[in-house]
């Protein structure tokens, strides 16, 4: 078996593990209508807990790519500017950098409530009708994205892994497969993270104590007076 059909067997098992999972999807669904279940609030609070720290964890990992990123950045302008010298693996590494930061760091600030939000009267609204907003917004937007993303995606990564895609110049990076491969890796991401976040607003919705939450991010769904 050559490296393609390895490659093409690999990407079909994913696929299919990817398809064994997406019931997961549904289950804060099954818990607004069985929420008393205690085998089932088990498995909940125990997936909520592993995604969260999952998320956490990898936040972690990621933020220390920023000062390299401002680093390699600071050092390719100094070096263009001042004496004339610039390296296209090092200009290059850059976009590797921040691709990794953003991708790998998306559901972590998920996590922490940082994405922007349009929405100016949720922060107004009480904790049970922020939860709707958000188990609403997981199956409307969040959820039917990252799938699209996850489904488009497959072709050209396992395109890129077949040839093993660099860089366009000649002395680049040869890694454009990895960076492409962030692509279904962050929708994976964002939808375990998103499900999260709606499970533990089915919890909300429910009346229901949610798991506590990793060191320094915010309480979702929770009363006002006690998020400031």
């Amino acid at each position: 078996m050559n490296t393609g059909e390895i490659i093409e067997s690999l990407g079909t098992a994913l696929q299919a593990i990817g398809w064994v999972f997406l019931p997961l999807i549904l289950l804060p669904f099954i818990y607004i209508f069985f929420p008393n279940i205690k085998a089932l609030q088990t498995i909940v609070k125990a997936i909520i807990r592993t995604i969260d720290s999952l998320s956490y964890a990898m936040g972690e990992v990621v933020k220390w790519l920023l000062p390299i990123l401002v680093l390699t950045v600071a050092f390719t302008v100094f070096a263009l500017s001042i004496f004339g010298q610039s390296w296209t693996k090092l200009f290059e590494s850059a976009d590797y950098l921040h691709a990794t930061v953003i991708m790998l760091g998306a559901a972590a600030t998920l996590l922490a409530g940082q994405h922007v939000r349009v929405d100016v009267f949720h922060t107004r609204m009480s904790a049970k009708a922020r939860a709707l907003v958000d188990f609403i917004g997981f199956y409307a937007l969040l959820a039917p994205v990252c799938l699209i993303i996850l489904w488009n995606s497959e072709s050209f990564v396992g395109f890129a892994w077949r040839i093993f895609e660099g860089s366009s110049e000649a002395d680049g990076i040869r890694g454009e497969f990895l960076l492409k491969t962030l692509i279904p890796i962050f929708a994976v991401m964002m939808i375990l993270q998103g499900l999260a976040i709606t499970l533990r607003a089915a919890m909300c919705l429910r009346g229901q104590t949610r798991p506590e939450r990793p060191p320094h991010t915010p309480q979702f769904f929770a009363p006002q007076e006690l998020e400031h």
